[in-house]
């Protein structure tokens, strides 16, 4: 609108500068015609410069004006991408902010947790050398009423774990792993077989002699002439000779299958019959 209005001031400045021309013309024709003599008309040709700086003005000022919109234009339009730009950032924020706080949620929970936790571990503590030491004992009892096979390992295994519960070095966690180790191998031996050489007392003589353990169910003896054959009696805890015609194939076939010689088959072997408990 405004470029409108300068346009059209420009025209109106222009109409005047032409008029006054047609004027000027227009006087010489009619001295011409009364065949008058022609004077020289001077013209102030400062109106025409004012008029025509007016008008460069105004162009200039349309100019100047017209850049201003372009410029405003262009802030107005980098002004949105700006905005566009940080709502994006805000709403990606909003999101980042909310798994945030359910983050922390789960983690105060977690810590709640933990430390209901450490209250309990304190009670623990305090508790588990008692515990400690009544498995080892309930354990020690265990294997001395046990079959007599691989005597003196497991009385060092007793041992190591009585020294690792009474080393204040040695942390909770680490004694109560001593004792869990030597309950899961006692608890191995009554799921497998094996045959191994020892030196027994038999009648009062120490004899050379192949042992075969079958779980907990047998323990039998067979020396290494194969003359003597016998079995372990738990009732009467005492090693008892069997007679060598009944017994005497049938345990050195056990001796083979134990060492892995022969294959697994069934076997009749000297085991005692269950008791009812008391």
């Amino acid at each position: 609108m405004k470029n409108r209005r300068i346009t059209n001031l420009g025209v109106t400045a222009f109409a005047v500068l032409a008029t006054c021309v047609v004027s000027i013309t227009q006087a010489a024709e009619i001295a011409a015609e009364n065949s008058a003599p022609v004077e020289t008309i001077l013209i102030d040709s400062s109106i025409l410069d004012r008029a025509m700086d007016v008008i460069g003005s105004k162009n200039r000022d349309s100019a100047a004006t017209q850049v201003e919109i372009s410029r405003l234009a262009n802030a107005a339009s980098s002004s949105y991408e700006e905005f566009k730009r940080e709502n994006d950032n805000l709403e990606a924020l909003l999101v980042l902010n909310a798994g945030f706080r359910k983050s922390i949620s789960i983690q105060e929970q977690n810590i709640a947790s933990l430390d209901q936790s450490i209250a309990n571990v304190e009670i623990v503590t305090r508790e588990i050398p008692l515990l400690m030491g009544k498995m080892l004992s309930s354990i020690e009892q265990f294997i001395a009423l046990d079959y007599p096979f691989h005597v003196e390992e497991r009385a060092n295994r007793i041992a190591f774990a009585r020294a690792a519960i009474d080393n204040p070095d040695v942390s909770i966690a680490e004694k109560f792993r001593q004792v869990l180790v030597m309950y899961q191998t006692e608890n191995s031996y009554g799921r497998t077989t094996e045959t191994y050489p020892d030196t027994i007392v038999i009648n009062g003589t120490e004899r050379d002699v192949n042992i075969a353990r079958i779980g907990r169910v047998a323990l039998m003896y067979q020396t290494t002439d194969r003359q003597v054959t016998g079995a372990w009696d738990n009732n009467a805890r005492e090693w008892v000779e069997l007679p060598a015609g009944d017994y005497r194939t049938a345990i050195q076939s056990a001796i083979r299958v134990a060492s892995q010689l022969d294959a697994p088959r069934i076997i009749e072997l000297p085991v005692l019959a269950p008791e009812t408990a008391q």
